[in-house]
């Protein structure tokens, strides 16, 4: 399913900050299948994301809980 989503395409992030960016996502990661940042993918049932902004009409994105705390 996710190797599908490796298109990488332009998207308007707002971050939990409040700012807005551009960035080149996979349609994964714009989705929320993957980190923001190092595209480790997500198990459905674990907490192993956190919620780190949203692409409008998309949804939500996220980081692994190694990239938030900075051990990435």
């Amino acid at each position: 399913m996710i190797s599908g989503k490796q298109t990488v395409s332009s998207y308007v992030v707002m971050l939990d900050g409040g700012s807005l960016e551009t960035m080149e996502l996979t349609a994964a990661q714009a989705e929320g299948l993957e980190c923001l940042t190092c595209k480790a993918q997500f198990a459905t049932d674990a907490g192993d994301s956190q919620p780190v902004g949203r692409i409008p009409s998309v949804g939500s994105v996220f980081q692994c809980i190694e990239c938030v705390g900075g051990v990435r």
